[in-house]
């Protein structure tokens, strides 16, 4: 079944329900503090600089990054299933130059996913995919209805694939039904009703109706 991420959530209630459901966190800049034997990832921060309109702040991400090592290397906190490489949100080749320059500056005690996103191409990417621990997909819904390739170029070279952003479970659907193995969403966490409709899809597939449903072309 697929793995679902969710915000850094401090809720107890929720917290209790990812427990549950054995779902986890994405940390992006706060600090991390997931609970005992929590499946999360520790992402770059770049889309949250793109949505303040701020280029990739370098200096915050090295901050963060040197404090999550920390707590992972002194065991406060089990290590994460994976880290997000540094990436330039829809700029394509660029973006995936800067990735690979990127991914030798990074430790290699954890594993390090590479964002693809639109602009860029299999052809581009392929040479480069056995530099990366993983397959991280984001980009605008257009470019998203691109994953299956993503996700079998991912597999066919021995790799996890990761689904960003899954704002809807139509999104869900769709992550799971081109062979997903994990997948971030926000949805869960904006009301009890949304988290109790987005797991019920989680497990039994998602009803033929459109509550919640919305268009959402933003860059991830």
């Amino acid at each position: 079944m697929i793995q679902v991420y969710v915000g850094a959530t401090r809720s107890k209630k929720l917290i209790a329900r990812l427990k549950d459901m054995g779902w986890g966190r994405v940390w992006v800049r706060e600090k991390p503090t997931p609970y005992e034997g929590e499946p999360w990832f520790f992402d770059n921060g770049a889309y949250s600089d793109y949505l303040a309109g701020n280029s990739f702040d370098t200096d915050v991400f090295l901050k963060h990054y040197g404090r999550a090592l920390e707590l992972d290397f002194t065991h406060q906190i089990d290590p994460p299933q994976f880290g997000v490489v540094p990436d330039i949100v829809g700029r394509g080749h660029k973006s995936l130059a800067f990735s690979v320059r990127w991914r030798h500056r990074l430790r290699g005690d954890w594993m390090w996913y590479l964002v693809v996103q639109d602009g860029m191409e299999a052809e581009c990417v392929r040479p480069f995919v056995g530099d990366f621990d993983g397959i991280f997909l984001g980009g605008t819904d257009n470019f998203k209805a691109s994953a299956s390739m993503w996700c079998k170029m991912a597999h066919d070279h021995g790799k996890p694939f990761h689904y960003g952003r899954v704002s809807t479970p139509k999104k869900l659907d769709h992550a799971i039904e081109v062979g997903a193995d994990s997948c971030d969403s926000a949805f869960p966490l904006w009301s009890m009703e949304r988290f109790d409709h987005f797991a019920d899809c989680w497990q039994n597939g998602n009803p033929q109706f459109k509550l919640f449903e919305k268009t959402d072309d933003s860059t991830a």
